[in-house]
């Protein structure tokens, strides 16, 4: 029997809700084992002088917990 872990990450890129999401899955994989899930939650934008500044993807990750 195993156990998982959900946290939110959020991913930003200046080009693209896409990029932003592959940056997301990028530093999930970098920095965690055994994910078993990435759902995007939510898209957003950052506006700076009225200008689109960053794109931003909420992601729900799920992991197993090692022992």
């Amino acid at each position: 029997m195993s156990v998982v872990k959900i946290i939110d990450l959020v991913g930003e890129s200046p080009d693209s809700w896409e990029a932003a999401a592959m940056n997301l899955v990028a530093e999930a994989k970098a920095t965690l084992r055994g994910i078993t899930r990435i759902g995007i939650k939510e898209f957003d934008i950052r506006m700076k002088d009225n200008e689109v500044e960053v794109y931003r993807v909420r992601g729900e990750v799920s992991f197993r917990i090692e022992r």
